[in-house]
């Protein structure tokens, strides 16, 4: 009777031993993980103990004032504040002698995020290096401030209460879309409060931020890591749909004009030389639906028939071509990409071809207006 007690303890120590030895196992190979993706962070300049991926502090990391949304416009290397361009590239602050600054504004199709991916470029870049080729002995910098998602008010603020600072000599500007779908938003407001309060520009994909797992484990990379792998994919949502005319609505065409109107005349008044350049359009409606069906907030927005939407994007490139003209900007007419199915992967943002041939428009252009004759 007492060796089968013993019998049977030993098989209970030997369970326990056996359970302890799989959990430790389990949570070591779990900490090596974390640790492998720490040092991945690392080793592409988030640091080790980054916490990008995390939701709990997304409210904080994307809320910028005045901006509300967007990326971080200055880094320290070597214990010197910087200027960072939207794909990591750093610039000092004080122009260096000598040097041709060119500073880029946009959302999107500026920012050219899927090339930068696929490539490693982005249009600024590209036309860094054209500039750099066609000017020989000159140096040239070509800084990109866009970002996804930013209109005209965000290019305003930010040329005001940052790249001023930074004395460019020129400055690009490039919007269309994301002004235009502001005017299809309910309540128009004049400062586009209306739609950048939506919850889509505001911590995107944090809504659930304060869930029981993300709070638990907000520390854990790992965590966000598997959580960003298993979110699924977006689903397309119904497009609301309504006739309303050739012209896009007149109060909202009137906002994009004065913001371009004021962007122009805050850089002619600090001494600097302004483009404004329309932007390109694959306009099949397959297209647009490839990047519109699946955004969050369809169910608060009413679109324009297809046909329209296209004639409203035509328009606004028509009043960027107006303000150049009438207020001494150099205008960069893109409508020579319209509509090459190579250079899209939706209705108007670039594949890398893509992006190689818009930085080839704009340097053409610039050379050809001869604007840096004199800088």
């Amino acid at each position: 009777m007492g060796d089968e007690i013993q019998q049977a303890q030993a098989v209970k120590a030997t369970r326990r031993q056996n359970i302890l030895l799989s959990l430790f196992s389990v949570v070591f190979a779990l900490l090596l993980m974390e640790i492998g993706i720490r040092i991945f962070d690392m080793m592409n300049g988030r640091g080790f103990f980054s916490s990008h991926r995390n939701l709990v502090d997304a409210q904080v990391r994307s809320s910028i004032p005045f901006r509300n949304f967007g990326f971080q416009l200055y880094v320290k290397q070597d214990g010197q504040r910087m200027i960072a361009s939207r794909h990591g590239e750093l610039f000092p602050i004080k122009r260096p002698e000598g040097t041709l600054r060119i500073v880029v504004f946009g959302g999107s199709t500026t920012e050219n995020g899927y090339a930068m991916r696929e490539a490693g470029i982005h249009y600024p870049l590209v036309l860094q290096r054209e500039l750099s080729a066609a000017l020989p002995g000159r140096n040239i910098e070509v800084i990109n401030v866009a970002n996804s998602a930013y209109a005209t008010n965000h290019s305003l603020i930010l040329l005001m209460f940052d790249v001023l600072s930074w004395e460019p000599d020129v400055v690009i500007m490039s919007h269309n879309v994301n002004d235009l779908i502001a005017a299809y938003w309910d309540d128009f407001a004049f400062d586009l409060s209306h739609k950048y309060s939506h919850t889509f520009y505001n911590a995107p994909g944090a809504e659930d931020r304060y869930t029981l797992s993300n709070i638990l484990f907000q520390h854990s990379q790992l965590y966000w890591f598997i959580r960003e792998r298993l979110r699924r994919p977006d689903t397309a949502r119904p497009l609301r749909r309504e006739s309303m005319g050739r012209e896009p609505p007149p109060v909202a065409a009137a906002v994009f004009r004065r913001n371009l109107r004021s962007f122009v005349a805050l850089a002619r008044h600090n001494d600097i030389r302004v483009v404004l350049g329309s932007q390109a359009l694959l306009d099949t409606e397959e297209a647009f639906l490839r990047h519109m069906a699946v955004k969050p907030y369809n169910d608060v927005i009413t679109y324009p028939l297809h046909e329209e939407f296209v004639a409203h994007h035509r328009r606004y490139n028509a009043i960027m071509k107006e303000v150049a003209e009438a207020e001494g900007a150099v205008f960069v007419d893109n409508s020579r990409l319209d509509n090459q199915q190579a250079y899209f992967i939706d209705f108007v943002h670039y594949t890398p071809q893509g992006v190689e041939a818009l930085a080839a428009s704009y340097a053409g252009s610039l050379l050809d207006a001869g604007i840096f004759t004199d800088l």
